[in-house]
């Protein structure tokens, strides 16, 4: 009998359902969808270690490259949600007399009937929630996740984040060794949790000085391809050498992946800036009293991640920074009556920074609804029922009276 070699196929299915819709939020990070897919691949088809958790993950890299975003994204992935996880702030537990809170304390004892955040119907709720929604792949007919978990076999997938993790006390990384090596944990009461259920994924800043340190010297986004992919292996090996020295090795030895996430280059950035910005655009739409539609300009944009962003600290100050520059002056626009209903308002740029213009929108019931069918489509004013979409936007005033934004009459 002829052996035939086998190849190794392309994730289908489920699997590249979840490739795609992890690589379409988490940007700048492929390698670690594939790693994770590689991962949840093992229990998908049933080859996980059935003595310990399905997966137990450390997420390493710089502050704001999608470190906790990745746990959200797969969270509404698998449950619907993207707050259907456990999440343990790990700051919170840097005293070790906290940690009862997690576990709960003995019979008796202060707190005793408080039930402990890793109780067993805590970290099943998200499941059983989805199940009740039917929503996420753990319900999805014909999914492996859901022939896993039938409703009838009582057992329910989680998912458990310990964010931030070196900033907890040394006392929870041992209680945590048999959780992430026999998939069971003890309670104050002496009630058993099974983890063998459970995704469990620490999240760590650790060697942030000299991660920062390394960024700051380097011109990543601004170089060739290959200094870039030094760059990022470089900054790899210093998070892996950090986890070494600060964690015991016994600990980081029970996890089965442990992933840098790279940093952040413009044009990624850029992505990052387009998804934040569709969120606002979303805000704008759905707003009850006085829905209407926001568009940006390229230039616009790039005006948002050049003066917004921190290749040190990754894309958490470009949120922010919409939130100041975009959100704020809008919703002065919206207090002073300047912004009305079905409005279409332009967010451009010129020598004095972002300038916002206006055209006047229709305001009947039909228009608005078309206005909101289009939240996936290109913002175009002719397809929003605007009323003149040739005409000449107006720019939208920055006079102020009382602190607030007030039209002005047009010259």
């Amino acid at each position: 009998m002829q052996m035939e070699p086998l190849k190794r196929p392309k994730p289908n299915g489920e699997l590249a359902h979840i490739s795609a819709r992890m690589k379409k939020s988490i940007i700048g990070q492929d390698s670690v969808v594939d790693k994770i897919v590689d991962a949840m691949g093992r229990f998908t088809a049933g080859m996980s270690n059935p003595e310990g958790p399905l997966l137990n993950m450390l997420f390493l890299g710089p502050t704001g490259v999608g470190k906790t975003e990745t746990v959200r994204v797969l969270s509404d992935v698998l449950f619907g949600h993207r707050r259907a996880f456990t999440k343990v702030a790990c700051e919170e537990y840097a005293a070790h007399y906290n940690i009862s809170k997690l576990l709960g304390s003995p019979p008796g004892y202060v707190g005793g009937e408080i039930r402990p955040i890793l109780a067993q119907e805590n970290i099943d709720r998200h499941h059983l929630k989805a199940r009740e929604n039917q929503s996420g792949m753990v319900t999805r007919t014909g999914s492996r996740l859901a022939d896993l978990f039938p409703p009838e076999a009582e057992k329910n997938l989680s998912l458990i984040l310990f964010d931030e993790i070196e900033k907890g006390h040394p006392k929870l990384w041992n209680t945590l060794l048999g959780a992430l090596e026999d998939g069971v944990l003890v309670l104050g009461n002496n009630e058993e949790v099974d983890f063998r259920n459970s995704i469990i994924i620490c999240t760590s800043n650790i060697g942030s000085r000299a991660l920062s340190e390394r960024l700051s010297n380097s011109n990543i986004g601004f170089t060739t391809d290959s200094d870039s992919d030094k760059t990022a292996s470089d900054i790899e090996a210093t998070a892996l050498r950090e986890a070494k020295k600060h964690f015991p090795i016994e600990w980081l030895n029970r996890m089965n992946e442990i992933i840098s996430f790279h940093p952040l280059d413009r044009e990624q950035m850029f992505k990052i800036a387009r998804i934040l910005m569709h969120k606002v655009y979303g805000r704008c739409l759905m707003f009850k009293n006085c829905p209407f539609l926001l568009e940006a300009t390229d230039e616009a944009m790039w005006h948002l991640v050049e003066s917004g962003s921190d290749k040190v600290m990754g894309a958490r100050p470009l949120r922010n920074f919409i939130e100041q520059e975009v959100v704020t002056p809008i919703s002065h626009y919206i207090n002073g009556e300047v912004i009305q209903k079905g409005d279409l308002v332009s967010l451009g740029v010129d020598d004095s920074g972002l300038v916002f213009t206006r055209v006047q929108g229709m305001s009947s019931q039909d228009d608005l609804d078309r206005m909101k069918s289009s939240l996936e489509s290109r913002w175009l004013a002719t397809d929003l029922g605007v009323k003149d979409s040739t005409g000449e936007k107006k720019k939208l005033p920055a006079k102020e009276e009382g602190g607030v934004i007030r039209a002005q009459e047009p010259d």
